[in-house]
């Protein structure tokens, strides 16, 4: 896919309807990665991030909810940095 798009004289830049469905977002990164190569990124819109991680459910094994992990980093490839 590549289309030519023009800026305009306030710098705006136009990503066509295509391009603005297939992403469906509306925050994005610029990144200049040399004089001729402009990066675009999307971001995830930090409301809906948070929210992403709140609903998040860690699980484990309920018999190790009280064992201390200083007393069992050795056996997981843990150690003192």
């Amino acid at each position: 896919m590549g289309e030519t798009v023009e800026m305009d004289d306030k710098g705006r830049i136009t990503l066509p309807v295509d391009v603005r469905r297939i992403v469906g977002k509306s925050i994005f990164k610029v990144e200049l990665a040399d004089k001729e190569t402009i990066i675009l990124r999307v971001l995830e819109n930090k409301s809906k991030l948070v929210e992403k991680v709140k609903d998040i459910r860690l699980t484990g094994d309920k018999k190790r909810i009280y064992v201390d992990a200083a007393a069992v980093k050795d056996y997981y490839g843990g150690g003192k940095y």
